[in-house]
Order: structure tokens, then sequence, then C-alpha cells
């Protein structure tokens, strides 16, 4: 009985596969349809210290999974639903540490036939610069109105010519090419993630992080209020505990009349204050 004997590239591919699903605790898959391999290259270079990024078919992730699971069997689950071309991201960061990463690196690129709209696409009104042509019927297909002025073509308003879902028409992405708009977001967006036995689907990393900075940020200012009333001193709070003492120390020393080097200014301002109101009172008594 013959065996098949397999490909030295495919064995060195295995091994380095298995090295690098027992090292690290986090492995993300990310889908690279439409990611440019300039973008990866960048990509690598640039994330080389935290991110090590393998391009690797899925048969053979999942036949090196097979081959050295150590992870309970968890990262079956992990591979089993992996489609299409996928690049591989192992790391110590978590999930949504790389989410910020990769956010961070993508560009805009210019908008391509069959491409699907990542958010509004708006043509903005003015001059486009183009001169009067058959350029103006494209305009026209796409709704979005125009007028000649100064020998250019003028977008006569703000048009919307898509919305966050639809797709690319070929006149649509010859318009905004025209007009140098590169309205489409290009970079790698995570399909899926392994994190410590965890497996994270796309709405499981889906988060917000301006409106979790505000809760922080609000937060921090609730503690700090609350420390602050309650006297309880830390190093962030000192300075304005000692302020608010000063104040209250200041207004008991306004009220008593007690004089000391620090409160002689303001409590002479509290008894010139005092004694304005009484001259008013005194002098509608004596007007009445």
């Amino acid at each position: 009985m013959s065996t098949r004997k397999i490909a030295q590239w495919k064995k060195e591919s295995l091994a380095e596969l298995q090295g690098l699903l027992s090292k690290y605790p986090v492995i993300a898959a990310a889908d690279l349809t439409k990611v440019r391999s300039s973008q990866i290259h960048e990509l690598r270079k640039r994330l080389r210290d935290r991110v090590t990024m393998i391009v690797a078919k899925n048969n053979l992730l999942r036949k090196s999974v097979e081959l050295s699971d150590s992870k309970d069997g968890k990262l079956g689950e992990f591979v089993k639903d992996l489609t299409g071309s996928n690049i591989l991201l192992f790391s110590e960061l978590n999930p949504y540490s790389l989410i910020i990463l990769l956010d961070k690196s993508k560009v805009r690129v210019p908008a391509k036939a069959g491409d699907i709209a990542t958010g509004e696409i708006m043509i903005p009104a003015g001059n486009t610069g183009l001169p009067p042509g058959p350029v103006i019927s494209e305009f026209g297909e796409i709704r979005v109105k125009t007028k000649i002025e100064g020998g250019s073509i003028w977008v006569a308003t703000d048009s919307v010519v898509a919305r966050k879902g639809d797709q690319i028409t070929a006149k649509m992405a010859s318009v905004l090419s025209k007009l140098g708009l590169k309205p489409m977001e290009a970079g790698l967006s995570l399909a899926v993630a392994f994190d410590n036995g965890t497996i994270l689907r796309p709405e499981d990393m889906a988060f917000d992080l301006p409106s979790y900075k505000n809760d922080v940020l609000m937060g921090i200012n609730n503690a700090l209020n609350l420390s602050t009333e309650a006297g309880y001193v830390t190093p962030e709070n000192a300075p304005r505990i000692l302020l608010k003492g000063m104040r209250e120390a200041l207004a008991v020393a306004g009220e008593s009349g007690f004089l000391e080097a620090g409160t002689v200014e303001y409590v002479l301002k509290r008894a010139l204050m005092n004694a304005t109101v009484l001259d008013q009172k005194v002098s509608k008594q004596e007007n009445a």
C-alpha cells in the first residue's frame, strides 16, 4: 500500500503553525478579501514586535490543529467555520487591543464597482474642476445635480450617493474616482478570535471606544467628587481637598471676623459687602 508523500513546504508550514498555536494565548483570523498585499506588508512591519501574521490555507490550519491542539480541543471550534482567504494573527495582546491596532492602520481607498459602502458617501457641493463633457451624464445617472460655471462642472448641492450597506455601481465608482474621492476604508477586520479558550465572534468584539472612554472619564470624575466630599485623601484628589478646605476656612473666617495674615483680605471684603448691604437697607428706610 503506497503512502502519499507530503511536500516539504507543507511539512514546514505545519510545524510553524503548530509552534505558533501552542505559543500564543490569542489567535485571530481576519478576512483578506479586498485587502492589498502592500497593506499586509506594511502591517507586518509596523506590528512585528506585537503580532505575528501568517497567511495559511484553512485546510492546512485545520490539520495543524488536529496534530497539536494544546487548548483542550477548543481550537477545533475556532477553525471549523473559517472560509475564504484569511490571515492568522498570533499575539499576547487581547482581541480588543488587536482591533484597536488594526483600526488605526486602516486607510481610505477609491471605491470599486461591487464594493459595499461602509458608511454614507456624499459628494459635496462645489466646483469639481472637471470640464464639461460626457461625464455630466454620469453625474445624472447617480442623481447628482450639476451646473456649468466658468468652464467647469459644479455640483449644485451636497448629494448622498450611497448609504451604509449599499453596493457601489460602476458609474458611481467612476464619478467618485474622477473627483478624487476615497470613500472606502481598507484594512484588516477580525472575523473570529480565540482568547485563552474563549471563542469570540464579530458580535462579541463590537465595541464603541469613544463611548467607553466617556464612561470611564465620567466614572473618574464622579469618584473624585465623591472622595473629595467625603474627605478621603488620595494622590489624585489631594489638591481638590486642600482647595475645598481652604475655601471653607476662609468662609468661616469671614463670617466670624477672625483676622490673620491669610484671612485679612477676605474678612475685609466680607465686612465691606455687609456694610454696603446694611447701608442700602438704611437708605431705603429713610426714603420710605
